[in-house]
C-alpha cells in the first residue's frame, strides 16, 4: 500500500462515515468563518459535530458514539451528564442564574476550592482562564507597581494581549527579544506592536537563562507566569527544581509569581502535590463543572487590592463573573474531585503513556508521550520534548502525518485532539485507556507505508514491529 493509498482511505472513510458532520460543516460556515468558533477544535476535511454526551462518550450528527479521550481539552473532569452536576444545574436554574448581587454559592464554592488548593487565601471569580490570566498580571502590577511580565516561550494563557505573545501558534510579526540570547518575540495577528515592550519571554525548564533574566530585569519584573505542565506547548512536565527555582528567584527579585493551573488543576493541583507555592494562582476549566468559570486568587495581602472597603481598590466588574449556575455546577464537580479521584486520573493517565510507548514501539515507528497525571501528549520522534521549541520541531513537516494519525483514531471511535492532547474523565475505565492504546498501534502500523515515503527518520529500522491487521 503506498503513501497515497494510506492517506486516501484514512480520509474516505472518514468522509464515508460522517455525511451528517459534513453538511453540517457547510451550513455553519454560512455564519461561522470556517464552520466553527473556536480555532482549536477545527481540523480538515471537517470537524465531527457532535450533538450528545452521556457518560465517557459523545455522539455525532451521523449517530456514531466515540470514546471521549480529550475531555474537552481538559475542561471535564466528571464525564458528561454526571448526575450530581446535572442536579446542581436544573435545581439552580430554578433558583436563578445570575442574580445581580452577592450570593452564598460564591463563598461555597471558594471554600471547596480552598480546601482543594490551599495557597488561595482569598480568590475572586471571572468567567474563564484567559479572563483569569489577565487578572492575575493586572494584580502582580497594582501590587508591585512595575509593568514587566516574564513568561514562558510557547506558554498558553489565553486570548488576551499578552497571552498572545509568544503563545505556541504561528505568529504574525516578529521583533527582537529584550536580551540577547532570549527567543525573539512573536505577536499573534491583531496584537498590537507595544504589548511587546512589557513582555520578555524565556524558555521552558531552562533556569539558567531565567536567572540571567531575574539578574538583569528583576527591578522591573511584576511577576513570572508559568503552567506547571507546558500544556498547548506539548505537555512537557517541569524539570525537577526548576519551580522551586523560579519561586527563589521571584522572591528575590521582589516579583510575584503566577502559577496558571487552568489545566493542571485535574492532576490535583499540581502545587499541593508538589510542594512549590506561588503567590498567584488561576483555575478554570473543571472548577466550573463543565460551565464557564474562572478563578485568581492567592495571598490574602496581594488580593486585599480588590477589597471594596479600602481606599482606592482595584476595580473589578463583570456582569456573569461568578455566576450562579456556573458555581453551583462547579461546587458539585468539586464535591466530587477528592483523592480517590485525583489517583484515578494519575493511574489512567501512567497506563496510558506507558501504553502508548510501547504501541510505538511494537510497530517500528519513533514516537514517545509525555504529560503527567490525567494530562498526556503523544509526540513523533525518539525523544521527547523538554520545551517548546523542541515540540516546534517534532510537529515541523508532520502535520499532514498527525492529521492522518488523529482522523484513523476517529475512525476507530475515539474522540482525541488534533495537536496531540489526551485527557481521561474519572468514569474512564482502565478497559477503554487499553482499547485507545490498541487504536493507537493499529493506526501506526497502518500509517508505516505513508510514514517510509514522507518520514523515514520515524521507522526505526532494528525494531522487530509486531504485525497488526488492520481494523
Amino acid at each position: 500500500m503506498n503513501r497515497h493509498d494510506v492517506a486516501g482511505r484514512i480520509w474516505e472513510a472518514y468522509e464515508r462515515a460522517t455525511p451528517a458532520s459534513a453538511t453540517a460543516s457547510h451550513r455553519a460556515a454560512r455564519s461561522l468563518p470556517g464552520g466553527d468558533t473556536r480555532s482549536m477544535t477545527w481540523y480538515p476535511p471537517y470537524p465531527l459535530f457532535l450533538v450528545q454526551g452521556e457518560g465517557t462518550r459523545v455522539r455525532d450528527a451521523d449517530g456514531h458514539w466515540y470514546e471521549d479521550m480529550i475531555a474537552n481539552y481538559g475542561a471535564l473532569a466528571h464525564g458528561h451528564n454526571h448526575p450530581a452536576l446535572v442536579a446542581a444545574v436544573t435545581g439552580q436554574m430554578a433558583r436563578g442564574t445570575a442574580p445581580g448581587g452577592p450570593v452564598p454559592l460564591q463563598y461555597e464554592h471558594a471554600e471547596r476550592l480552598r480546601a482543594l488548593n490551599p495557597s488561595l487565601e482569598r480568590l475572586r471569580y471571572c468567567n474563564s482562564g484567559t479572563e483569569a490570566t489577565m487578572w492575575a498580571v493586572r494584580t502582580a502590577r497594582a501590587y508591585t507597581g512595575r509593568d514587566l511580565v516574564v513568561k514562558i516561550d510557547g506558554g498558553y494563557h489565553g486570548t488576551h494581549e499578552w497571552g498572545q505573545v509568544n503563545a505556541f501558534f504561528a505568529s504574525h510579526r516578529t521583533t527582537p527579544a529584550r536580551l540577547t540570547g532570549l527567543p525573539e518575540t512573536r505577536l499573534a495577528p491583531g496584537v498590537a506592536l507595544s504589548t511587546a515592550d512589557d513582555i520578555v519571554a524565556v524558555p521552558y525548564n531552562d533556569l539558567p537563562t531565567a536567572t540571567t533574566v531575574l539578574g538583569e530585569l528583576g527591578e522591573q519584573v511584576a511577576a513570572v507566569v508559568v503552567e506547571p505542565v507546558l500544556g498547548v506547548g506539548g505537555g512537557v512536565p517541569s524539570a525537577p527544581g526548576y519551580l522551586a527555582g523560579l519561586r527563589r528567584l521571584t522572591r528575590e527579585a521582589g516579583a510575584l509569581l503566577v502559577f496558571d493551573e487552568c489545566a493542571t488543576l485535574r492532576l490535583g493541583p499540581w502545587q499541593v502535590k508538589h510542594g512549590v507555592i506561588p503567590d498567584l494562582t488561576t483555575h478554570s476549566k473543571i472548577v466550573g463543572g463543565g460551565l464557564p468559570l474562572g478563578v485568581f486568587g492567592g495571598r490574602e495581602d496581594v488580593m486585599a487590592l480588590f477589597d471594596p472597603s479600602r481606599p482606592h481598590p482595584v476595580h473589578h466588574a463583570g456582569a456573569f463573573g461568578g455566576n450562579s449556575l456556573s458555581l453551583a455546577a462547579g461546587s458539585a464537580a468539586l464535591d466530587h474531585f477528592g483523592t480517590d479521584e485525583i489517583a484515578h486520573l494519575d493511574f489512567l493517565g501512567d497506563r496510558l503513556r506507558a501504553g502508548l510507548d510501547v504501541a510505538a514501539a511494537s510497530v517500528g515507528v519513533a514516537g514517545r508521550s509525555v504529560g503527567e497525571g490525567g494530562l498526556s501528549y503523544f509526540h513523533f520522534g525518539s525523544t521527547p520534548p523538554r520545551d517548546a521549541a523542541d515540540t516546534a520541531r517534532l510537529r515541523a513537516g508532520r502535520a499532514e502525518l498527525r492529521s492522518l494519525l488523529h482522523l484513523s483514531l476517529l475512525n476507530a471511535g475515539f474522540l482525541t485532539a488534533p495537536h496531540g492532547l489526551l485527557c481521561q474523565h474519572v468514569p474512564t475505565a482502565p478497559e477503554s485507556v487499553d482499547a485507545l492504546v490498541d487504536a493507537y498501534g493499529n493506526a501506526l502500523h497502518d500509517l508505516r507505508p505513508y510514514i517510509a515515503v514522507h518520514h523515514p527518520e520515524l521507522l526505526e529500522k532494528d525494531a522487530g514491529h509486531v504485525h497488526r491487521d488492520a481494523p
